[in-house]
């Protein structure tokens, strides 16, 4: 892994630039031939006793990127609509049950929905199985709820558990 994030960075210095697209990119490229040449990470090695596969893994989390990226943009457009017609805002706070259960997977959910524009994790229940979330624009409780669980939770649970 050592000499994965040092290819990395190797690779951000020759190319001089320091952006989260290039750094993805120099990150594939490094997997890519460390993997190719069975160096470094002992990639092949891993993917034989664990039965983990990086490409697998990061088309996983290309998968991943791409999802939030438009629902970012989705969240986006509907945020400015609701300044050009702020009297079609319908807010609303919702009860989203969980099924993700460790507290990496719960923060991670609860992170990229307050990141997505005009929503806001509030609070996990004491026993983690209920995140409540406030949303500018909640037309539809249930389907606002299949849209998180289908959604940001699935994803969730396809990165943190390979």
């Amino acid at each position: 892994m050592f000499l994965l994030i040092v290819m990395v960075f190797i690779w951000v210095f020759l190319t001089g630039e320091l952006t989260l697209g290039n750094i993805g990119f120099g990150f594939l490229l490094s997997a890519f031939l460390l993997y190719s040449s069975g160096q470094g990470l002992g990639l092949q090695l891993i993917q034989r006793q664990s039965g983990f596969n990086v490409f697998k893994y990061l088309w996983t989390l290309l998968r991943f990127t791409g999802f939030f990226i438009k629902e970012l943009i989705s969240a986006g457009k509907m945020v400015f609509i609701s300044i050009l017609r702020p009297n079609l805002l319908k807010p609303g706070i919702v009860a989203v049950p969980l099924d993700l259960t460790r507290d990496e997977e719960i923060t991670l959910l609860a992170n990229l929905i307050t990141l997505t524009p005009g929503t806001l994790s509030l609070d996990v229940s004491t026993d983690k199985k209920v995140i409540y979330v406030h949303s500018i624009q909640v037309d539809n409780p249930d389907k606002f709820r299949q849209e998180i669980k289908e959604g940001f939770e699935t994803r969730v649970r396809e990165v943190l558990n390979p």
